[in-house]
């Protein structure tokens, strides 16, 4: 059971660290198709649409600033929670287990709290940060049944109900990804591959 602690709790600092960085993969440094856009368009629905997506593209960049300002702090706090965790276990010592879980936890509640405070209005970008808050309590809740599962003989409705919360930990991860994936493409489009001249 311990091994299956171990290896459940770097999944999940996985899963953490995979869901908190998606957003941020490419730098928001190059410009957005708003400010293009707002160069070039003359007429007064088209420039509309441009502070509309000038406001979205502030938005975004506002969600990777806060994801670049998270990484050391989540990074420590993975590596602190796995210390703690090892320690722990190989103590065996099941008060320290928990209260490594529950520091991690109270540094995810910190990261949730920190998110929330984000003031995002666009749609798309405000719907990337509900998911990533959605899947930061999910993992957090996971951590929590896991722990649960591990210390003690679990029954088989406690594995059950694990299982199906690491399934829907999953499903939450695969959206945030497919949104994170769809909004880094507005904003950071692959440039285009010239075409090849005929010779």
């Amino acid at each position: 059971m311990n091994k299956f602690t171990k290896i459940s709790a770097t999944a999940l600092l996985a899963l953490f660290l995979t869901a908190c960085d998606k957003p941020a993969d490419k730098a928001a440094d190059t410009k957005t198709d708003a400010a293009v856009q707002t160069q070039s368009a003359p007429v007064a629905t088209e420039a509309a649409k441009a502070d509309t997506n000038t406001d979205e593209a502030a938005d975004y960049k506002k969600l990777v600033e806060w994801n670049k300002g998270q990484e050391q702090a989540q990074l420590q706090a993975q590596q602190k929670f796995q210390q703690d965790l090892v320690a722990a276990v190989q103590a065996k010592d099941d008060k320290k287990v928990q209260e490594a879980i529950d520091t991690f936890n109270k540094s995810v509640q910190d990261t949730i709290a920190s998110l929330d405070a984000l003031d995002v209005k666009a749609n798309a970008v405000k719907s990337v940060k509900e998911q990533t808050k959605n899947v930061l309590g999910l993992a957090s809740n996971l951590l929590v049944e896991q722990a649960n599962v591990s210390l003690a003989s679990p029954s088989e409705a406690q594995q059950k109900a694990y299982m199906e919360k690491a399934e829907k930990l999953k499903d939450a991860m695969l959206e945030l990804q497919k949104q994170s994936v769809a909004l880094e493409q507005k904003f950071n489009p692959a440039p285009a591959v010239p075409a090849q001249q005929a010779k």
